[in-house]
């Protein structure tokens, strides 16, 4: 299913809750928010993986590499194998793996 977006949502929005509704089988009687959110970052992470297999394709390395969460920057160019990130494998030794570096000035 779809999940709503910010643009499926009416001008004009009254919410109305309901009064003496537990749910006993809840966990502290939780609705079961938290799970939408969770997905929707999720598929962030994997698109974002699917692009850095595409860059790495380009470049003629191995599509196959280990991308740990949170996807940060520094991990992601170092993910991705273009001349600056293949130079610092050259001089340090290392496969391009995100790790996060930097040249002496």
């Amino acid at each position: 299913y779809k999940i709503p977006g910010f643009g499926d949502c009416p001008h004009q929005f009254n919410v109305h809750l309901l009064r003496n509704a537990p749910n006993k089988r809840a966990i502290f009687s939780s609705k079961g928010v938290g799970e939408p959110p969770l997905f929707l970052a999720a598929s962030v992470f994997f698109a974002i993986k699917n692009a850095i297999v595409s860059a790495r394709i380009e470049s003629g390395l191995s599509p196959d590499f280990r991308l740990d969460s949170p996807a940060t920057v520094e991990r992601i160019r170092m993910s991705c194998g273009d001349k600056f990130t293949l130079q610092h494998q050259k001089h340090s030794g290392e496969e391009t793996s995100g790790t996060t570096w930097c040249f002496p000035a």
